[in-house]
């Protein structure tokens, strides 16, 4: 048994217009808001249903009484908020847990559009016209962990690095070493080229003393 709205309408029939607009639905009005929920790993994993809060399909997609001998149930058309396809799903009552449900249909449509839990499916309508649409939910940034050093590894790693260190003495400018091997007596600077002087060592004075 499917599920048909019907508009009210105070023609005999709707005009080419109206059914333009029933078949693309009616933009010059906002869509009505029913309700939405974020997905659950059970709604979107291996059941292949959806659970419908009990009080909003209460409200916004109650069933009609099944007729006798007959299986509970209807089959739901929406469409595509984003688009021009129609998704139908199977939705019905399941009295053991309480709860409504939307079943077959609803795989393909976690598929398609690539649902993970958290998600958020949303349901609208417009007149007769049902709507369904999804956004996903923010994922966080990954966020690359820091390894943790302990204070005493960090203190024997910087004691390591600093033996490795050898001090080097400041370099030193020309003048300096000119000053340095001018007080040495070995070097004789003329026309600015430094001359080296081999220095012959004086003769020992003996002195020879009688007394």
């Amino acid at each position: 048994m499917a599920l048909t709205l019907v508009l009210e309408s105070g023609s005999s029939g709707p005009s080419d217009d109206g059914r333009r607009r029933e078949a693309a639905g009616d933009c010059s009005r906002p869509r009505e808001r029913m309700f939405e929920k974020v997905v659950t790993p059970s709604d979107v994993g291996k059941l292949n249903r959806l659970v419908v809060p009990k009080h909003l399909a209460e409200k916004h997609l109650p069933l009609p009484l099944p007729l006798p001998g007959a299986a509970g149930g209807t089959v739901l058309c929406f469409h595509d908020a984003r688009g021009e396809a129609a998704w139908r799903f199977r939705y019905s009552y399941w009295s053991s847990s309480q709860s409504y449900v939307m079943t077959k249909g609803w795989s393909r449509y976690v598929r398609d559009k690539r649902l993970a839990a958290g998600d958020t499916v949303s349901f609208c309508r417009d007149g007769a016209r049902l709507y369904i649409d999804c956004r996903r939910r923010r994922r966080p940034a990954a966020v690359v962990p820091v390894p943790v050093v302990p204070p005493q590894q960090q203190q024997a790693s910087l004691q390591a690095v600093q033996q490795r260190l050898v001090v080097a003495p400041p370099p030193r400018s020309m003048k300096e070493e000119e000053e340095e091997e001018a007080r040495s007596g070995r070097c004789l600077r003329l026309f600015g080229v430094n001359l080296e002087l081999e220095l012959e060592p004086e003769p020992l004075l003996l002195l020879d003393l009688q007394l």
